[in-house]
């Protein structure tokens, strides 16, 4: 083996013996390749210095193959078969058929709204899949998923390097969420009513603030929080049966996962939108799998945003 010289292997010298083996002659591997006969002979013969056989013997206007050519012939077959079909032309990918694991990284509002929904339609579109939702955030989710721990991730994320593609899902909008048996108040909330109830904050900190406050100042207003919290779930379910009032995500309020009666409607005061994003692996976006994954992804919310913004009992226009 040490006397081979690989860096003489050549693809095309595969293809020449190919179709020489089909043919059976040299002018008609040459038709098949649409290479000119020279060039198909020049082929042959380093072939046969590289292999020291001489393949194929003419005999006639046959090019009869040698036992050596025979024993080569299916192992030639596979290797330009599995250049052509694996290497080439990935196949494409078939939920399924799928047996091992989606991967979904999730900020927590994410998984809450979406995560159920997109558990149905995976699993159904790919029945012997396991999924996993992996939590996230605008911090963490570059590292994620350039070391592989997800395939997909979903949420806020202010920035993402160039290693990373970002596909825009829906932009979400802020609300203002209460319990309106309780505050009993005309909709949507005045300004004054707004300022005069107690309020939850969603905080990554420890401070009680959030931007909503730097424009109260800026109008000489100021409003009383209560109480912060990291977790959406936990402000969401306190706002029932209290007087309270919380400023969050418009589909967070509008979810259909409680089975609540409280009210959305628009902030008496201008907050800015923001962009719920889908971020997956730059070098990955032509894999067949991470596409599907991702299309599947994008229609699924898109829908169910579409759904709950649809939605007549609870929206206040």
């Amino acid at each position: 083996m040490d006397r081979i010289n690989w860096k003489g292997v050549d693809l095309n010298l595969l293809l020449t013996f190919e179709a020489v083996m089909a043919c059976r002659s040299v002018s008609g591997a040459s038709e098949r390749l649409h290479l000119g006969q020279p060039a198909t002979s020049y082929n042959l013969k380093r072939l046969r210095i590289l292999l020291d056989d001489p393949l194929f013997e003419r005999q006639g206007n046959i090019m009869v193959p040698t036992s050596r050519a025979m024993e080569l012939a299916p192992k030639i077959n596979t290797v330009l078969s599995i250049i052509r079909d694996d290497i080439l032309q990935p196949a494409a990918f078939e939920p399924a058929a799928f047996t091992e694991k989606f991967v979904v990284g999730f900020t927590d509002y994410a998984e809450q709204v979406f995560g159920p929904d997109i558990f149905d339609h995976l699993i159904q579109a790919a029945p012997q899949c396991q999924i996993l939702f992996q939590a996230i955030d605008s911090g963490n989710c570059e590292q994620a998923l350039e070391n592989g721990d997800v395939d997909i991730a979903i949420g806020v994320f202010k920035t993402s390097g160039e290693h990373l593609c970002r596909t825009f899902l829906y932009r979400e909008k802020h609300v203002c969420l209460f319990d309106n048996t309780i505050l009993n108040v005309d909709l949507p909330i005045s300004l004054a009513e707004y300022l005069a109830t107690p309020q939850l904050v969603i905080t990554a900190n420890q401070a009680l603030s959030s931007p909503v406050d730097i424009t109260l100042a800026d109008m000489n207003e100021a409003r009383r929080v209560v109480l912060g919290s990291t977790r959406f779930l936990t402000l969401r379910h306190m706002i029932n049966g209290r007087r309270l009032l919380c400023v969050m995500a418009e589909m967070l309020g509008r979810s259909e996962l409680f089975g609540d009666s409280v009210t959305t409607c628009t902030p008496p005061i201008p907050i800015p939108d923001f962009d719920i994003d889908m971020l997956s692996r730059e070098r990955d976006k032509q894999h067949p799998k991470t596409q599907w994954l991702m299309k599947q992804v994008q229609q699924v919310i898109q829908a169910k945003v579409s759904k709950l913004r649809n939605n007549e009992i609870t929206t206040i226009k």
